[in-house]
């Protein structure tokens, strides 16, 4: 855990130094460099996921079926004086440094709750809407305490209606995943929040593991609204709604059954005694 925390303390300064306007302040330069950050970052991950699921045989016209965005997904935008203080290497650099920690870490870990939490919550800031974000290892804890088998091969639905940045569902997926991971390509992900930059944060966390580690879920739909106001009027917006094709979840199993193959045979290659029994 000690490494991680370092490995995200790096990817922070990282970030850091993708704004560096001098006309502004330290603070506004890390807003910028933060919601950059993810926004270049969730884009590219779902390029990643439309690649990964062009290479798995869904046809160009067929990926609109599969990845719907919706207008709450904001597009980098810039004004001119800002731009000009970018640092683009930067911005590459933490994108790379983000993906290598996601997928050298266990599938569904949360890198950035609390880094968002100390850019984007500061001085209050999240006072008005109700923003405390829940500490991944109580996260963790919680998952663990209520979770419930699901049955196998069953349609499973996990839903948040105030996901914050993700931490209670990153942490049911990573005890989902830990319990039984043939399980995680049944689950549908129903997700809300009222901040459209929260809705950003906890969408790039969930989608870098699908594409980092090659798990797909059954569906992931992000709905931006207030989930009291707006529970039943038919009138919410969404940033991203995706549904795994099933050609992409055949050539999924296949692939583990290969290598779950590939294991047994080197264990019975390495030790044939142990394997087979001694004769």
């Amino acid at each position: 855990m000690n490494e991680l925390k370092t490995k995200i303390e790096s990817l922070k300064k990282t970030i850091f130094k993708i704004s560096n306007n001098p006309k502004t302040s330290d603070s506004n330069n890390q807003d910028l460099s933060f919601k950059t950050f993810v926004q270049i970052a969730l884009d590219s991950s779902v390029e990643s996921l439309a690649q990964r699921y062009a290479h798995y045989g869904v046809s160009k016209p067929d990926l609109k079926n599969h990845i719907a965005i919706g207008n709450v997904f904001e597009p980098f935008k810039c004004l001119p004086d800002d731009l000009q203080y970018f640092d683009q290497m930067s911005l590459a650099i933490a994108i790379n440094q983000y993906n290598t920690i996601v997928r050298e870490s266990e599938p569904f870990e949360d890198i950035l709750s609390l880094l968002a939490e100390e850019v984007l919550l500061n001085k209050g800031r999240g006072k008005s809407k109700g923003q405390f974000m829940t500490p991944p290892d109580i996260a963790k804890f919680m998952a663990k305490l209520i979770y419930t088998p699901i049955e196998e091969n069953k349609p499973h639905k996990f839903a948040d209606p105030c996901v914050g940045y993700g931490a209670l569902m990153l942490a049911h997926l990573w005890y989902q995943y830990r319990v039984n991971p043939d399980e995680i390509k049944n689950i549908e992900v129903v997700v809300n929040d009222i901040d459209p930059m929260m809705c950003h944060v906890a969408s790039l966390q969930i989608l870098a593991n699908t594409t980092q580690h090659n798990i797909d879920l059954k569906n992931y739909l992000m709905i931006c609204s207030n989930a009291i106001t707006q529970y039943d009027v038919g009138d919410t917006q969404f940033l991203i709604n995706l549904l795994t094709p099933e050609i992409v979840k055949k050539k999924q199993s296949e692939i583990n059954h290969f290598k779950l193959f590939s294991e047994l045979m080197n264990e019975v290659i390495s030790n044939p005694r142990e394997t087979l029994g001694a004769v």
